[in-house]
């Protein structure tokens, strides 16, 4: 029998965990599916079962898909079935490839909604307005929730089974009362921007957007209102703007870029012009562009539950201490209890400018750890591990951050004609470019005034700049000479954006989609745009095998998610 997602919906249907606190687990806690919902103090339980869904499946994609970009190769420890994935071998029956995991994400909210829903029909009227607006606003995180599972499942696999039932029987996927079958990436798309723009109408005539924010200070602290200690709660569930700008640059209509370009200018403009106290507790606050040259926003790899500092927008937490575990240290990491399956590639090594901190000089992303070369990004910051028991060391997996705000923007200024914008947030900022005194011409958004360093800016120093990183020199139409059409100027520009995606995006799980998206917008080259990035880390002898199979449609993971069910 083929692999399917029928095996994903028999294993995942499992009751949800329920829990006092999301940081102390018991894997052997299981709720009563009919009570499980039966008091509102108690609403946030389902959820939390959400979120350890999301922990199972935090570091999949990293292992499924970093292997295969222009990063990451495999050690002589790493096991058979990760040596093909890296290998671009058939995927079918591998566990790595199996999509499981994000399924199980999509089953667990939607089991949340339906367990809501009958909550809320029995309280009726007599529930009161502070607990109809948490009430709303858990609903609200779990739709965003899921849509980001399916983003997941759609740049993985290029097509997803969706379906909005809870599932607490065996259902027939031919069934499509229940399931939709997205047959690509398109088709994903449009279904996750349907649920982020009309919301879910959960009981009644009433819709509950997917926009609302959880104050789970107020939540779960409602006497003392300690922000230090549960500030991390309000950085579990990725944020809608990036999620949206996200789904918009796979679709690149035109409307599309002017919706991310002003959006996220209005967005960063309203923080940076916030009171101190006000934005402080906002994830991403301090986003990408609030970055002395020394790097300082890669701290947020290597802080564990503390990466809410700095750059941090969301992510997926874990405490060792109550048994919440991912790979990443086991996979890096050559001393023991490590493995050391994966490392840097020769050929990733040598694009990094000697004095860009990502790079294995500066070694904020790599370095040398007992004569091996490792990726460290997560765990070890310069001679120093995160803590002494490695087996202990649990980092955050982050789903969202600031420079994904850059790039989104310096990518729709590119496809809006603003190439001096586009220009200017890729390599070394506004800071570097103009000085306060001279303002911004006129043809840039009047936003992008709180970028300056002096006078109460920010300092954007770029997204080159803010990591030494080398200036990406491209042909500009006030050049002499100049002579590229506009589609031309706009592809050169993308690529550059792609080019700076791998350097910066390394071991996060997102970097190689980040290919396939620039491959289906130029279908005239293709997949030969992720053959020419990812080939040349192979040995020669294995190039041509590679580039046959990334060109042959490869580069999407086959799992027969819909289709051949048989």
């Amino acid at each position: 029998m083929k692999h399917t997602v029928v095996a994903a919906l028999i294993l995942c249907l499992l009751p949800l965990m329920a829990c006092t606190d999301f940081f102390e687990t018991d894997p052997d806690n299981i709720t009563n599916v009919e009570d499980y919902i039966s008091k509102n103090d108690e609403m946030y339980k389902g959820f939390l079962g959400i979120l350890t869904k999301m922990q199972q499946a935090g570091d999949h994609a990293i292992f499924l898909t970093d292997t295969r970009g222009d990063y990451l190769e495999v050690t002589g420890n790493a096991p058979v079935a990760l040596q093909d994935i890296y290998n671009y071998k058939d995927t079918k029956g591998n566990s790595y490839a199996d999509p499981l995991c994000y399924y199980a994400v999509v089953i667990a909210c939607n089991d949340f909604f339906d367990k809501m829903r009958d909550y809320r029909e029995e309280v009726g009227s007599s529930m009161d307005d502070k607990t109809e607006t948490n009430f709303n606003a858990l609903i609200s995180s779990a739709m965003r929730i899921k849509v980001w599972a399916y983003y997941t499942i759609g740049r993985i696999y290029g097509k997803a089974v969706w379906f909005d039932d809870p599932l607490e029987e065996l259902i027939n996927l031919n069934d499509t009362n229940v399931f939709t079958w997205l047959t690509d990436m398109d088709a994903v798309v449009d279904k996750c921007l349907h649920l982020l723009d009309n919301g879910l109408s959960l009981y009644g005539d009433s819709i509950i957007p997917a926009n609302l924010t959880m104050n789970w200070v107020a939540w779960l602290d409602a006497e003392s209102q300690n922000e230090d200690e549960y500030r991390h709660w309000n950085y579990l569930v990725p944020q809608w703007l990036l999620l949206k700008s996200e789904l918009l640059s796979w679709r690149g209509r035109q409307e599309d870029w002017l919706w991310i370009r002003d959006n996220i200018l209005e967005y960063l403009y309203t923080i940076q012009n916030q009171p101190a106290d006000a934005y402080y507790d906002t994830p991403g606050y301090l986003f990408s562009c609030n970055i002395p040259l020394t790097g300082n926003y890669h701290t947020q790899f290597f802080t564990e539950q503390m990466g809410f500092k700095y750059q941090f927008i969301s992510g997926i937490m874990y405490d060792y201490q109550n048994d919440q575990t991912n790979r990443l240290v086991s996979y890096f990491c050559p001393t023991y209890p490590g493995q050391y399956f994966l490392r840097p590639s020769r050929f990733a090594i040598g694009k990094y400018a000697e004095e860009d901190i990502r790079g294995l000089t500066q070694r904020l992303c790599m370095n040398v750890i007992g004569g091996d070369t490792c990726f460290t990004k997560n765990y070890y910051h310069r001679g120093q591990f995160l803590r002494n028991r490695l087996f202990e060391i649990m980092p955050t997996i982050i789903l969202q951050r600031g420079h994904d705000y850059h790039f989104l923007l310096a990518e729709a200024e590119n496809h809006l004609g603003n190439w001096e914008q586009a220009e200017c947030i890729l390599n070394r900022g506004v800071t570097n470019s103009y000085t306060y005194a001279s303002y911004l011409p006129a043809s840039w958004s009047p936003y992008y005034a709180s970028w300056f360093g002096d006078n109460g800016g920010y300092g954007d120093v770029g997204i080159v700049g803010c990591v030494r990183g080398a200036v990406h020199r491209l042909p500009k139409p006030t050049d002499a000479g100049y002579t590229l059409t506009e589609n031309e100027r706009i592809r050169l520009y993308d690529m550059a954006l792609a080019d700076e995606y791998l350097l910066e995006y390394t071991g996060e799980g997102r970097s190689y989609s980040y290919l396939i998206k620039m491959a289906r917008r130029y279908p005239s080259q293709g997949a030969s745009i992720i053959a020419d990035k990812v080939v040349p880390k192979y040995p020669a002898a294995k190039q041509a095998d590679i580039r046959a199979a990334i060109e042959a449609g490869g580069y999407w993971v086959d799992w027969n998610l819909v289709g051949d069910n048989e």
